[in-house]
């Protein structure tokens, strides 16, 4: 077998054993000593002891001082609390998608930001919209989407930097903006308007408009937007399509708790 092929599994090999030490501690509430997950994972004691430091030294794991006992750590929580908080979003988010979808006859997402590319959590399609080429759990570029540039202009200033800095921006069509002083400027004006368009930023003949979603603290945690061809959004996009879409996003704000 090739070196690399081998070092390959065993590191496919560690992160098995990782979270089989979790999933044994979430049946352990009170925790359990390392010599008792070793036994009852069939693990070397040496071997367990290395993953139980790394799990630690990461928070998913945390160890009482009196007892010697390791149990499941705070870092867990806090991505239970992510993906309870995406769930809660979705649930209170889709009645609003599904109002835009009727009454539009256009294509609706739902989106988060993730390492500076658009993650659709949601999507609602009719009959009378056009296949747009997305899907739940799909990734597209934050910069040339609708819903990327309102999630892009809710970030915090320095974070906003860090993101630009480790982008590469490519040019899609004719209309994609790929100088990063250009872009700067562009999610300025997004930020003060409170939405942001994509006239055919990504694909040619489709056209985009988004808004922001904000939690309780005011922070910018997700967008929806409404997608279909140019020709069509183009006749009502800066009226009443524009003017319901900022709606039902500070509406569905409101319901996380967010008050303007």
């Amino acid at each position: 077998m090739p070196e690399n092929v081998s070092v390959e599994t065993k590191k496919i090999q560690s992160v098995s054993r990782a979270l089989a030490i979790l999933e044994f501690l979430a049946a352990y509430r009170n925790g359990e000593k390392l010599t008792v997950i070793s036994h009852e994972l069939g693990l070397h004691k040496s071997t367990t002891h290395s993953l139980i430091s790394t799990l630690e030294s990461a928070g998913y794991v945390q160890q009482d001082q009196t007892t010697a006992k390791y149990s499941l750590g705070l870092k867990l929580f806090e991505l239970g609390q992510v993906v309870h908080d995406n769930m809660d979003l979705r649930n209170i988010a889709m009645p609003f998608l599904e109002e835009l979808a009727k009454e539009f006859s256009e294509t609706v997402h739902l989106a988060v930001l993730s390492k500076g590319e658009v993650v659709y959590i949601d999507k609602v399609d009719t009959s009378h919209s056009i296949r747009i080429g997305s899907q739940i759990g799909g990734r597209n570029p934050a910069y040339c989407t609708g819903v990327g540039k309102v999630l892009l202009a809710g970030l915090e200033d320095k974070e906003l930097a860090y993101t630009l800095k480790n982008m590469k921006l490519e040019k899609f069509t004719a209309h994609t903006i790929v100088e990063k002083d250009l872009l700067r400027k562009h999610l300025k004006k997004v930020r003060q308007d409170g939405y942001a368009i994509d006239q055919e930023e990504i694909e040619d003949g489709l056209c985009c408009i988004a808004a922001p979603i904000k939690n309780h603290s005011g922070q910018v945690i997700a967008g929806i937007s409404i997608s279909g061809p140019s020709s069509r959004m183009r006749t009502h996009i800066d009226g009443e399509l524009k003017n319901n879409l900022i709606d039902k996003a500070i509406q569905i704000s409101r319901r996380l708790g967010f008050s303007s």
